[in-house]
């Protein structure tokens, strides 16, 4: 099958490029190793560096996480129509911002972390914190993150190669939540007096080593991918943005996404969010806080080979949903075990590990078949908004476990200038890091059984329909 879309309209020309193959899978994991070695290390331990380094409040905290991804809504989808709606080079729509963006990427993330802001007056250094992580999360990453994502559509147009990408993506993603979860609690932890604490210039120098990192694989991912579907730039034809709204929020398959999605994360990330918590009150030993992330990205790893499969086999919808139902029981199953040894609860949450792992892999290929069935409805294809919305929704979920996470350790009674926590906010912590991601992985996978509309039977007729819809077009040029 050929790569190249037709469509109506004056379209860009892209340089002549090689076969789809091998190089621009690889190529597309590096893209997401350099979103995760600053996204991962954000989501790990920028709460606890923020509360237990720069001495902010966890309230504040949260509510910056919280207004940031509201602030997404217009960045993110702004960004997503820039790239649908601009007259791309011979480079391509997307894979040019990849290149652009990845030293500001590097830099703002670095910032993020620097030590001597917690000498500052209060009211400083929350400025601070609002302008660095705006300046990281809000442009920096928006641009790189939404162009990255956006472009494997425009890589190829055949499935099987489209799901490919999602599962070279997500073995991406899980390599860097492997050496991000592991590599800093090693240096970043130092035993003070019998208490296991956070040492901000540790801290900071990871950070600086990581964002070296991350632009390096930026890079790679720029070299080594390319885009071979014509986009075509007929501006005053296209739909406007009122118009794409307007069909976007009756699109029950992006709704129906967006909304578990939203719920997905809201749970993964607060897990997240907890977890240095948990491991430095719950267990006193925030080194081991390594060896436990292996269960958030070595069941991904190991599902891998297997994963588009299972997913032919029986559906993305189908086994995504089982697999949270997985996750979400035995979350709940460890809170109430009320488990006190480490192992055993690095062992349970491996197993538990395997649901979440699969939808991770095949997250991308669920927006894919979104932006297919929106083809099929409307006959245009708007591949960079559809996807900033979810990707919005995804930071929303971020932010309100970000939020949820700081209003959540008020409420069970945190204290940030303290070292040691009473047994009943170290309960609370616990209830929080394991019951309430069960009960929404749970609830997740509900919204996906009962109002997700794109099984297995439905995705393949809309591939059937698009198919032969490029035929005709192809046919009548």
């Amino acid at each position: 099958m050929s790569t190249t879309a037709t469509a109506t309209g004056p379209a860009s020309t892209l340089a002549p490029s090689r076969p789809f193959g091998l190089r621009d899978r690889i190529g597309y994991l590096f893209g997401d190793l350099g979103n995760d070695f600053t996204f991962i290390l954000a989501s790990a331990y920028l709460m606890v560096y923020f509360t237990n380094v720069a001495g902010l409040e966890a309230a504040h905290v949260g509510l910056l996480f919280l207004a940031a991804r509201l602030i997404d809504a217009f960045t993110d989808i702004g960004w997503g129509r820039f790239l649908d709606r601009h007259r791309p080079s011979r480079l391509g729509r997307f894979r040019p911002w990849i290149g652009r963006m990845a030293i500001p990427v590097g830099i703002a993330s670095m910032l993020l972390y620097v030590p001597f802001t917690a000498d500052w007056a209060y009211g400083a250094k929350l400025a601070y914190a609002v302008a660095t992580y705006l300046l990281w999360g809000s442009i920096c990453y928006t641009t790189t993150n939404i162009s990255y994502g956006s472009m494997a559509s425009v890589m190829t147009i055949v499935p099987a190669e489209r799901a490919s990408l999602s599962v070279f993506r997500s073995i991406g993603a899980n390599f860097a939540g492997l050496f991000v979860s592991l590599v800093p609690p090693l240096l970043i932890y130092t035993m003070v007096d019998g208490t296991s604490r956070l040492d901000p210039q540790r801290m900071f120098a990871v950070a600086a080593v990581f964002s070296v990192l991350a632009v390096l694989w930026y890079f790679l991912c720029f070299a080594n991918v390319r885009e071979r579907v014509s986009a075509p730039v007929d501006v005053a034809h296209r739909r406007s943005f009122g118009s794409l709204a307007r069909s976007l929020v009756t699109s029950r398959p992006l709704l129906t996404l967006v909304t578990a999605n939203i719920v997905i994360m809201l749970g993964s990330l607060l897990m997240g969010t907890m977890a240095a918590y948990l491991w430095l009150y719950h267990f006193n030993d925030g080194a081991l806080s390594g060896p436990a992330q292996l269960t958030s990205y070595l069941p991904g790893l190991l599902l891998a080979p297997v994963a588009a499969r299972l997913a032919a086999r029986f559906g993305k919808k189908e086994v995504v949903t089982a697999s949270l139902v997985l996750a979400g029981g035995l979350y709940i199953v460890i809170f109430l075990l009320q488990i006190t040894s480490p192992w055993v609860f690095i062992a349970m949450a491996f197993a538990a590990g395997f649901g979440i792992g699969f939808y991770n892999l095949m997250v991308w290929a669920l927006i894919g078949d979104v932006i297919d069935d929106e083809e099929r409805r409307s006959g245009e294809r708007d591949d960079g908004t559809v996807y900033a919305v979810n990707t919005w929704a995804r930071k929303l979920g971020q932010a309100a476990a970000g939020g949820l996470g700081g209003f959540a350790l008020g409420m069970v009674g945190f204290r940030a200038a303290e070292t040691v926590q009473t047994p009943a906010t170290i309960q609370g912590i616990y209830a929080v890091a394991t019951l309430v991601p069960g009960i929404l992985f749970l609830v997740a996978a509900a919204i996906l059984l009962l109002a997700y509309p794109l099984g297995r039977r439905r995705v393949e007729s809309t591939v059937q329909e698009l198919a032969r819809r490029r035929t005709e077009a192809e046919a009548s040029a």
